[in-house]
């Protein structure tokens, strides 16, 4: 059984729906340059919270003055270790990312920050965060968005590495992930204006008002479909 076929058929053990049924996380999705990295490091630092470390069979990337740290970024392993871990049942969620990058949320990994009496935090994609949710019908997520189109495709351009095929790429993924409120009500779109206004809306749970749950749709629309836009302009590449 290859790393594909072992992921396809994968059966999430009963330890694992226990585990998110007892100790239940925040979900926290959202585009690049959304900011999710930055309102888990700063969640992180308020001592309630602390960040569940996936699995990737991905090399490290470059990150800050060198490369991403195995263990703290990522648990980065071999092809062969991530069969091995998925033949054992260890993962709550598994996913394959282009076909080929495995990314998983092992069950150590979760149980290593319940353990330390933390709210685990799940900084995923959408398709990770819908697993979580067919494991536990309660479960929900928050999807972070920049305030405005204009302002995320700055910061975009603004970390100077981006090709324009990776920047569509990206928008190919950012597109589903601005739909992802529209299709699931499960997702509640929160605006990442200021951090620290930002994360304690996450805290106090203030983002399920319906009123201001529409005031993100909004948002979320407009971002959805200034993304269309941009790839239509570029459907040639």
């Amino acid at each position: 059984m290859n790393l594909s076929e072992a992921v396809t058929t994968y059966v999430i053990p009963e330890e694992a729906h226990a585990l998110i049924h007892t100790y239940k996380p925040l979900g926290l999705a959202g585009p690049t340059g959304a900011g999710k990295g930055t309102m888990t490091q700063y969640l992180t630092q308020t001592g309630e919270y602390a960040p569940i470390v996936s699995d990737t069979t991905r090399a490290p990337r470059p990150h800050a003055n060198g490369y991403e740290v195995n263990g703290v970024h990522y648990w980065f392993l071999s092809e062969q270790e991530a069969l091995e871990k998925i033949k054992q049942s260890e993962y709550i969620e598994a996913k394959l990312v282009h076909g080929d990058t495995l990314y998983g949320t092992s069950i150590s990994a979760y149980e290593r920050v319940v353990e330390s009496d933390k709210v685990p935090i799940l900084e995923i994609d959408v398709q990770g965060l819908e697993e979580f949710m067919k494991i536990d019908p309660d479960f929900d997520a928050v999807l972070l968005l920049p305030p405005s189109f204009e302002i995320w495709n700055e910061r975009i351009d603004g970390r100077g590495d981006m090709t324009l095929d990776s920047k569509i790429r990206r928008f190919k993924t950012a597109l589903d992930e601005y739909s992802k409120p529209f299709e699931n009500s499960r997702f509640y779109p929160v605006l990442n204006t200021e951090v620290v206004d930002t994360a304690e809306l996450i805290r106090n749970g203030a983002y399920r008002d319906e009123t201001y749950r529409q005031k993100a749709l909004e948002v979320a629309r407009e971002l959805r479909d200034a993304t269309q836009a941009f790839l239509d302009s570029h459907a040639e590449f």
